[in-house]
């Protein structure tokens, strides 16, 4: 529970030191309609409150589990699953503030939305490939008995 934290705080302190540097509105989406601009500080609270949401459920889950001493595989893929999600959504927040850092206003373009999804992906399979790694194995069930 004190990795995700970190994480956590991490992200938000940078959104915080690195808002006055980013343009006040960004894309937040992109589709066949054009590209929808909207609040870059709305934007980056919402990405943390989501990712920050995802790893409570993700370290709860997996504590209560383990706690229970029902700690299978299923149990396991859940709680990495959910805070494999939390560290993608961070990597959309890193990501977009990367890509936007030091861009004049007039010059935001709809790039952001589609270099944040690399980001999501590889931080979700790094997170899922850490936590295999470092929490204890899953239980075998036995299938079929009564």
């Amino acid at each position: 529970m004190f990795v995700p934290i970190c994480a956590l705080a991490l992200v938000a302190v940078l959104v915080l030191f690195l808002i006055p540097l980013l343009p006040e509105h960004i894309a937040m989406h992109v589709g066949p309609d054009g590209v929808g601009y909207g609040s870059t500080p709305l934007m980056l609270a919402i990405t943390c409150a989501a990712a920050a949401l995802a790893l409570a459920i993700g370290s709860i889950t997996g504590l209560g589990f383990f706690k229970a001493e029902h700690w299978y595989q299923k149990e396991k893929l859940i709680s990495i699953g959910i805070l494999s999600l939390g560290y993608g959504v961070l990597g959309i927040a890193l990501a977009t503030m990367a890509s936007t850092l030091g861009v004049e206003q007039s010059a935001v373009s709809g790039n952001s939305v589609g270099t944040s999804m690399l980001p999501f992906v590889l931080g979700f399979i790094a997170a899922l490939w850490f936590h295999i790694a470092a929490l204890p194995a899953g239980k075998m069930e036995q299938l079929g008995s009564q």
